[in-house]
């Protein structure tokens, strides 16, 4: 026996979990119990492609593509949603038969992992996979243990990344391989043609597929493979061999090849011209709204959850503070300061009770007034925007989402909402009526479907935001508290947080109360 293989052996039994399979042991532990399940259930599964890897793809490195028996497809899905994963729905781009897609989480670690489920063996060019094989009995059929996880005989899954390798070899793949400049065309393919290849041999592949009634034509794998031995820059012969597993694969077509070559073009402009589209959740996304006092750390926490949740699902997150401001609103400011030293100036020069003191004081006190309402204005723009995006799937994250309410002491609570009337102080004229308007337009959003609150106490906000004034950051954070348990009494669900602790804590159960919502 092999070096590799005793190592590989030893590592099995390792970590070999009670009452469980053996996996690698960073594998998740949620996605342990899932795969532990479905084998207890009697559930025909098996991790197609890519074995090389698996170990990663346990860990959540990388995707699962694991195919399912079509007549428990049902039972698997029940499996899933019983484990909390969640499904998926792929943008149009990355829609293919028979395959779905599906996101699970582990509350212990806040490690995600994303399976790729299907029911065909749909492969081909890269964003096309045009062909569909139906070679799916003889994997399920053939599957023994790796790494704790079913997977399908070295010869059968060989057969069929050759044939995944010829139909993804492109003509410019071939003029590197002829010329011999940059990267071998096969170069992405060659970790999985080699770790393959140890493990059989070329004339057991060529065999396995005559068994199967050549669905796959094994004279052009085996010669492939052959090839690739022999040399993997052959160009000419691989765009030869790729012409004729074309058409002897042409009744396994979804699209002739008019069709995907204009597809393939359609999808590199669009790539070239916006981001891709990402996934979303089946189900409706929600908006959840991060809210606490300064220090709490509602915008690092944000752009936290936005990478941990961003590897597969598209989430936006939706600044709401007041330091992105618009144009309308930094001239607003610029015109506030500019009369802010005019009266400063005036009052030096001729007191605070004189006509010129009095008249900059009030335009200074206006053009305050206008900004906070123009700031208003941004906070509305972007929480409609953030609407909007949830309509289309999208999980939406708001940082400093608005909140205002009148407490039982008659007194305005306010958490990144209006400030006219609490800074200002308006007596009547038009800096009530600013006041007013901004309050209706604050009134306006709302509230998010979930609430997030992060809850830090006065001195550990005092130490992270040691140029802060202690009083305000205590009043804030008791309008947190109050302003929480008034969105408990609307119905809206809140989940409180000790952001007192590290970062890490903090965190974890922001992605547990996350996914719970989600």
């Amino acid at each position: 026996m092999s070096e590799e293989a005793t190592a590989a052996i030893d590592v099995t039994e390792m970590s070999k979990r009670d009452g469980g399979r053996a996996y690698p042991p960073q594998t998740i532990p949620a996605l342990a119990r899932l795969l532990d399940d479905l084998a207890d259930r009697g559930v025909r599964f098996c991790h197609w492609k890519s074995n090389e890897h698996l170990a990663a793809g346990l860990a959540g490195r990388t995707d699962l593509d694991l195919l399912v028996d079509t007549d428990q497809i049902d039972a698997f899905r029940e499996l899933l949603r019983q484990h909390g994963v969640k499904e998926l729905t792929a943008p149009p781009s990355k829609r293919f038969p028979g395959m779905e897609h599906a996101l699970g989480f582990d509350p212990d670690t806040g490690s995600l992992f994303h399976l790729h489920v299907h029911r065909q063996l749909v492969l081909g060019e890269e964003h096309v996979k045009n062909h569909h094989v139906p070679l799916e009995d003889a994997f399920l059929g053939s599957s023994r243990e790796l790494d704790g996880v079913p997977v399908p005989s070295p010869e059968l899954e060989l057969a069929v990344l050759a044939v995944r390798a010829l139909l993804k070899y492109r003509g410019r793949d071939g003029v590197k391989d002829v010329l011999t400049i940059r990267t071998p065309g096969l170069d992405r393919m060659r970790p999985e043609l080699e770790w393959l290849l140890a493990r059989t041999t070329i004339e057991r592949v060529g065999s396995i597929l005559r068994s199967t009634g050549d669905v796959v034509p094994s004279d052009l794998v085996v010669r492939f493979l052959r090839t690739y031995r022999r040399d993997m820059r052959a160009g000419v012969a691989f765009l030869l061999l790729r012409g004729r597993l074309r058409s002897s694969l042409r009744a396994l077509r979804r699209s002739g090849r008019a069709r995907v070559r204009m597809r393939r073009i359609v999808l590199g402009c669009r790539r070239r011209l916006a981001p891709a589209p990402r996934m979303t959740f089946a189900a409706t996304a929600p908006t959840i709204a991060l809210v606490g006092a300064d220090g709490s750390g509602k915008s690092t926490s944000a752009r936290a959850l936005a990478g941990w949740l961003g590897w597969k699902v598209d989430v936006r997150v939706h600044y709401l503070g007041s330091k992105s401001p618009s144009l309308r609103s930094r001239w607003s400011y610029v015109a506030f300061r500019a009369l802010r030293r005019g009266h400063r100036a005036a009052t030096g020069k001729t007191g605070s009770g004189s006509a010129r003191a009095r008249a900059l004081e009030a335009m200074r006190d206006l053009a305050l007034g206008a900004h906070y309402l123009a700031i208003g204005h941004d906070r509305a723009r972007r929480v409609l925007a953030g609407r909007r995006d949830a309509r289309s799937g999208r999980l939406v994250i708001f940082d400093r989402f608005p909140l205002m309410a009148l407490s039982e002491r008659e007194d305005h609570l306010v958490l990144d909402g209006p400030r006219i009337r609490t800074s200002l102080r308006p007596g009547g004229g038009l800096i009530s009526s600013l006041a007013d308007r901004e309050e209706r337009l604050y009134r306006r959003f709302g509230l998010p479907d979930r609430l997030l609150v992060l809850e830090v106490s006065p001195h550990v906000a005092s130490g992270r935001k040691p140029d802060h004034v202690p009083q305000i950051l205590a009043a804030k954070s008791r309008a947190a508290r109050e302003l929480a348990d008034m969105a408990e009494r609307s119905h809206v669900p809140v989940v409180r947080i000790d952001a007192d602790r590290p970062l890490d804590e903090v965190l974890l159960d922001l992605k547990r109360s996350l996914w719970d919502g989600a």
